[in-house]
């Protein structure tokens, strides 16, 4: 009966798509665009069980899939084609960037054939916005420390708009992935020439783990959306880390000094942020002072929570070793006496916070600074 009511919902969430096959697509060019398409993500990594379940399922249905990673990894140095040290780190320190990785068989299907060339000839691609932080150049040679601490020395062989890789700091392909200590999935990429009803049944009866998300075609984007962390480099700096436990980091002296601040904050009391967080933060706290709402509010969680400024990895679930937005001290955990009051949601929100609350793993207790544009506006009216 369960199975019954949820296939009949998945049915409807098809029908609703407003799919339109009564005329036949022509397939100009091998690229997943000419596809219909389903994305399978859950909470941090895809569990290996629901990988080969998924496998199992497009087999059955005779589709194509592939398996995007993402991880972590460290930057050591940087050395032009004749040697010449571009960059350098301080010792037992290392910058941080976010690298997909993408199966070489499949790549043809989502870049052109001149990337494609570039991944599957185990070089990397990196962003726009990375290649102009860290001052890198096609024919670079970077050395990366990956999440088995194994070094790697990679060659830069393009650089790409940062939207034209969905916003990760550089690509590469699996087996270098591999070479990384990157096995982990974030999302599972299923296309055929017609998804039908077929599809979602198929998986579903097969996929036991139900905490999955299944996008198809135009989802409506998450309000809480968040900065990927080229953005949050370009508008709160970048540092280098220092391993501490695995999960504890030690962010880059000189950067900590120019922009960790403490101040005593409404509601709060005194705590450590980025100095650009002060202006959208106390905005909201007096706003939320002002309507009543502050003893909806627990000082004790926030301050049990590490507060604002905790230079740590994201420790809730399996995420590649990301850094947190607290790292760069944009970000405050503070749970509710009872559950959120939906107008301190809003409040938080109006002053450029995301909520994550309605994230895939949510967490209620989490807003993250995202737009100070939000805070200029309202303080300038």
């Amino acid at each position: 009966m369960l199975f019954t009511l949820l296939a009949t919902a998945l049915l409807n969430i098809f029908v609703t798509s407003d799919i339109n096959h009564d005329s036949p697509t022509v397939y100009s060019e091998n690229k997943i665009n000419n596809y219909d398409v389903i994305t399978i993500s859950q909470s941090g990594s895809l569990f290996y069980s629901v990988t080969n379940e998924i496998i199992d399922s497009v087999n059955k249905l005779n589709s194509n899939v592939t398996f995007i990673g993402r991880a972590n990894v460290g930057i050591e140095s940087v050395v032009t084609l004749s040697n010449d040290v571009k960059l350098s780190t301080l010792e037992n320190y290392l910058y941080n960037i976010s690298l997909k990785t993408i199966e070489s068989s499949t790549v043809d299907y989502f870049y052109n054939d001149e990337v494609s060339k570039v991944i599957k000839n185990n070089q990397l691609v990196v962003s726009s916005l990375t290649a102009e932080r860290y001052n890198l150049s096609i024919n670079d040679k970077i050395n990366l420390i990956g999440m088995n601490n194994e070094p790697l020395e990679i060659t830069v062989g393009m650089i790409l708009k940062d939207s034209e890789l969905g916003w990760f700091e550089g690509v590469v392909n699996k087996d270098i992935g591999y070479k990384l200590g990157i096995f982990r999935n974030i999302q599972a990429i299923i296309w055929d020439k017609e998804i039908n009803e077929n599809h979602f049944v198929e998986l579903y009866k097969n996929i036991k783990y139900k905490k999955v998300k299944y996008t198809f075609r135009e989802s409506n984007p998450n309000k809480n959306w968040v900065l990927p962390t080229a953005l949050v480099k370009e508008m709160f700096g970048d540092f280098q880390i220092k391993e501490r436990d695995g999960t504890w980091i030690t962010t880059e002296p000189s950067w900590r000094e120019e922009n960790i601040q403490a101040k005593k904050v409404p509601i709060l009391g005194t705590t450590r942020c980025h100095r650009l967080m002060w202006e959208p933060l106390e905005g909201a706290l007096n706003q939320i002072l002002q309507e009543g709402l502050a003893d909806t509010l627990s000082i004790k969680d926030f301050k049990k929570s590490g507060g604002c400024y905790a230079p740590r990895r994201i420790n809730r679930f399996d995420a590649g070793g990301s850094i947190s937005r607290h790292a760069w001290g944009i970000a405050i955990d503070i749970n509710t006496k009872s559950s959120y009051h939906p107008r301190v949601v809003e409040i938080f929100n109006s002053w450029g916070f995301a909520w994550g609350g309605t994230w895939t793993s949510p967490d209620e207790m989490h807003f993250e600074l995202r737009d100070l544009s939000a805070s200029i506006s309202k303080a300038s009216s």
